[in-house]
């Protein structure tokens, strides 16, 4: 008997495009750490609103969303999916936003893993559905 998942391949691209995501956002987030104390005498978080603020912290749920689903894809690619959502929809009220038209793309982009994730789930729950249906009750008497 083949015990082998079909959707493993789905499952890997969304943890290597989440990881790359989240890689490529704590390098930005921490570049920007470090130029902003130089540049402000550490003082770079009073430039922020907290409307700024909130929609920073939304980020970092959406990316520890994107970290959990590499056990839980389910819940990791439910948190990260809605929190990325809930991100863009603030950051349509943000007017320090210079140009939130482009913001689609960007969350498009960054929800890719996130419904990757959802889709896998998806299907290897049906599929182990399926097994469980055509698995006979007991072994021994088939």
């Amino acid at each position: 008997m083949n015990n082998r998942n079909p959707y493993n391949w789905l499952r890997w691209i969304a943890r290597i495009t989440g990881m790359l995501m989240v890689a490529f956002t704590l390098f930005f987030f921490i570049g920007e750490v470090i130029e902003g104390h130089q540049r402000h005498a550490g003082s770079a978080l009073a430039l922020f609103t907290p409307f700024m603020l909130l929609i920073f912290v939304i980020w970092g749920i959406a990316l520890a969303g994107l970290v959990l689903a590499l056990w839980k894809e389910g819940l990791g690619g439910i948190i990260s999916l809605v929190c990325y959502i809930l991100v863009y929809i603030l950051n349509l009220f943000n007017k320090e936003a210079t140009n939130s038209a482009h913001f689609i793309t960007i969350f498009i982009i960054f929800s890719i893993p996130s419904i990757l994730y959802l889709v896998y789930w998806k299907l290897n729950k049906d599929e182990l559905r399926k097994a469980a249906i055509f698995k006979p009750e007991n072994p021994d008497k088939a």
